[in-house]
């Protein structure tokens, strides 16, 4: 895993865009949420997101640091959609048919 400048400023990015987020909610909503809930939800958001990132890097994939970006959307629903438009359907347009 070669840590390079594109991955620095995709992590630096999403940070800040999460925790703006759970700024956002935590201003705004009436029930507070307890921090163990936010924690958790980071943790799992960048883990997809850095694991989108690098599949897509090395997939060959033109834009993969917004697929990156897309993978800090929601959990899990953004992995589902990122492995089936890069496996079924990119797959089946890639191939050659005769």
């Amino acid at each position: 895993m070669k840590i390079n400048s594109k991955f620095i400023l995709f992590l630096v990015t999403s940070i800040v865009c999460l925790g703006f987020l759970i700024f956002l909610v935590q201003q705004f909503s009436e029930e507070k949420i307890p921090p163990v809930f936010f924690i958790i939800l980071f943790i799992l958001l960048m883990l997809q997101a850095v694991y989108i990132f690098f599949d897509a890097k090395n997939r060959g994939e033109k834009y993969y640091f917004l697929w990156g970006l897309f993978g800090l959307l929601n959990f899990p629903s953004s992995l589902i959609i990122y492995l089936l438009i890069t496996r079924v359907i990119l797959k089946d347009k890639n191939r050659k048919t005769f």
